[in-house]
């Protein structure tokens, strides 16, 4: 019997330069709004996008769809924006990098190579952003949910004192919102698409998903935030947090 140890890695080894050229389809045309049921355009994009400043760290950046897809929803001027792209493939990285480029050639774009769940390279862990997103990234992530909360603290380190971090994950099991929290309505996920794509997708290390609990992420986030808002659209997580408590790592941002 073949164990799969489960790394950061190996989440992130499916960004290839093969595999990338398909995922606008396969993952925000077809699985984010067909199996995990939350629309990319009207729920995602949105809040991507509202709260996209013109100085953003986006962790976990897919192909670049999002911050592409917000400049031009803000009708911002290229030459004021300034995008920090963060994630474990270079693949991604890059390719997240020219998409942005390709349209809006003027907008300043920093890559760093990093894991988000783990200390943060000093080259990043130095700067202050107005912004940051953490969109579908926890889902890949190794780790058990308090782990993977780290993500969330990283965040959290690198905004200044009104920033606001926005993210979304995808989750195992189907959960609903109560007023003492979030609670499993049901241990199977919501439909057989998405069942059969959980199976398929955390037996090979992409996901690593079943027990992550959205109590820990939204106890993360208020730890770290005044304001918080977290929400469940079907199987995934979604939430906005906004100024980050004070702390040594929460500096304002100088001029």
């Amino acid at each position: 019997m073949t164990i799969l140890k489960r790394t950061a890695s190996t989440a992130a080894s499916w960004c290839t330069p093969f595999t990338l050229p398909f995922y606008d389809v396969l993952i925000l045309r077809i699985s984010v709004p067909f199996i995990w049921r939350c629309s990319a355009q009207n729920n995602l994009r949105p809040l991507f996008s509202s709260n996209f400043s013109k100085r953003h760290v986006d962790i976990g950046v897919g192909t670049g769809y999002f911050p592409r897809r917000a400049i031009g929803d803000l009708d911002r001027d290229p030459k004021d924006q300034h995008l920090t792209l963060v994630d474990l493939s270079q693949h991604s990285l890059a390719t997240a990098r020219q998409r942005v480029l390709s349209k809006y050639p003027e907008v300043q774009v920093d890559c760093v190579h990093a894991d988000a769940a783990q200390p943060l390279p000093q080259s990043l862990a130095s700067q202050k952003f107005t912004s940051a997103s953490l969109f579908l990234v926890m889902h890949h992530m190794p780790q058990p949910t308090a782990s993977k909360a780290n993500a969330i603290t990283n965040a959290k380190s690198l905004l200044t004192k009104d920033g606001v971090l926005v993210g979304c994950t995808v989750l195992g099991k189907q959960w609903e919102k109560t007023d003492d929290g979030y609670r499993v309505k049901s241990e199977k996920p919501l439909g057989r698409a998405a069942a059969f794509m959980l199976g398929f997708y955390n037996k090979r290390g992409i996901f690593d998903n079943w027990q992550d609990d959205p109590n820990v992420l939204e106890e993360a986030l208020k730890a770290g935030f005044e304001e918080v808002e977290t929400s469940v659209v079907a199987m995934m997580f979604v939430f906005r947090a906004s100024k980050p408590r004070n702390g040594s790592e929460v500096l304002e941002e100088t001029s």
